[in-house]
């Protein structure tokens, strides 16, 4: 098993989340998230987000494509971005 920090932990939550992640490296973050108090409040605010967005979607149409894209590009960059 590898000891990751909350520093990578968190830059990865949102793989994480999505089951985007491989085996062992879902593996490392769940067992980071598991024991680690100082994640414990990103984990909990961008899960209950998550959520909301999810049930605030119900029933709504799909957006175009082409915001889709930019919207994921946006997203994309600002994970690059250091804080």
């Amino acid at each position: 098993m590898s000891d990751i920090d909350c520093k990578e932990a968190l830059k990865k939550l949102y793989e994480y989340l999505d089951g985007e992640l491989s085996p062992t490296d879902a593996r490392d973050i769940e067992h980071h998230l598991e024991i680690c108090a100082a994640c414990y409040p990103e984990v909990r605010l961008t899960t209950e987000y998550r959520e909301a967005l999810r049930r605030a979607a119900q029933g709504q149409p799909c957006c175009p494509e082409g915001l889709r894209h930019r919207i994921a590009h946006i997203i994309e960059k600002e994970r690059r971005t250091p804080p």
